[in-house]
């Protein structure tokens, strides 16, 4: 996934322009022309963004003006497949998208395994997950996105499967029997992957499973430093929100060349590799942006 890094955008979080994260599981007889509608109202509207539209359903973020965000919502909600879905919103100083791009896919979030949505996790609102790890409640949290967002932020003492994409966690699962038995929660950015992560460890014997109501983006909403530590990880231009609140200010990861706390993620300059990776400020001068990979192959020549 290749996202420019715009650091001017993280630093004012009461910017002038919202960003919309959501989905919906619906069954759409016809995604190509969904597609080609949404387009179309979407650039009317004037916002920018990236929509995933297959058979499951949508999962999108747009972004616009407080104006434009409301007639996409009234035009959603009065859509008849596309109605009820919850919407999470944040701030962005600028416009954290470069284009409107909407894409029909196989799946909404890519797992590349059939499960059964009708037998997903309870959900968890952020307000009960809160009390749960106030109270020291024996839980497991578990990441559901890939490691380089896990890296920036994450809640105390949750545990990632080492998965670098969402399709690797049919695998991964069939290495974490020892937790079956364990109270399970799970979460990501906005609850898309949760849901299908969800019903995946439901269908692999896992007895108490819950998924966090909303994602992170809801939890921050509540509770900005509360148990999520570090930044959260987005994918636009922003790159990362939460960093004005006192538990977004810690810094959790390293920068890849040198090993300096750092959180700063950049996309590797090298035209064929474009890995998104953390760097600091002196390495990205050091290595004239590339990531520590691309500098080896480099060296290799």
């Amino acid at each position: 996934m290749s996202v420019k890094n715009t650091t001017e955008q993280i630093k004012h979080p009461a910017g002038k322009l919202i960003v919309l994260l959501y989905y919906k599981f619906v069954h759409l007889p016809d995604p190509a022309y969904e597609m080609r509608v949404h387009k179309m109202v979407c650039e009317s509207i004037g916002l920018k963004g990236r929509i995933i539209i297959a058979e499951e359903g949508i999962n999108g973020t747009v972004c616009g003006t407080r104006s434009q965000v409301k007639k996409y919502i009234d035009y959603m909600n009065g859509h008849r497949y596309f109605d009820g879905v919850v919407f999470k919103e944040s701030r962005s100083i600028g416009q954290a998208f470069p284009k409107m791009i909407v894409k029909v896919r196989d799946e909404i979030v890519t797992l590349r395994h059939k499960v059964d949505l009708k037998n997903t996790g309870t959900y968890v609102k952020p307000e009960e997950l809160h009390d749960m790890l106030e109270r020291g409640e024996d839980v497991v949290m578990i990441d559901m996105r890939n490691s380089y967002e896990y890296k920036v932020g994450r809640f105390e003492n949750a545990i990632q499967p080492d998965t670098t994409k969402f399709y690797e966690l049919p695998d991964k699962v069939k290495q974490m029997k020892a937790l079956k038995d364990k109270k399970i929660v799970t979460y990501c950015t906005g609850g898309i992957r949760c849901e299908k992560a969800s019903a995946l460890l439901k269908e692999e014997g896992f007895n108490d499973v819950g998924q966090l109501e909303g994602g992170i983006v809801k939890y921050l909403e509540k509770f900005p430093d509360g148990h999520f530590i570090g930044k959260n990880f987005v994918f636009d231009g922003r790159m990362t929100t939460n960093s004005e609140t006192e538990s977004g200010k810690q810094v959790l990861a390293e920068c890849e060349h040198c090993g300096a706390k750092c959180d700063r993620y950049l996309d590797c300059t090298k035209p064929d590799c474009h890995q998104l990776f953390i760097c600091c400020d002196d390495c990205e001068k050091k290595y004239e942006g590339l990531c520590p990979v691309a500098v080896k192959e480099l060296a290799k020549k």
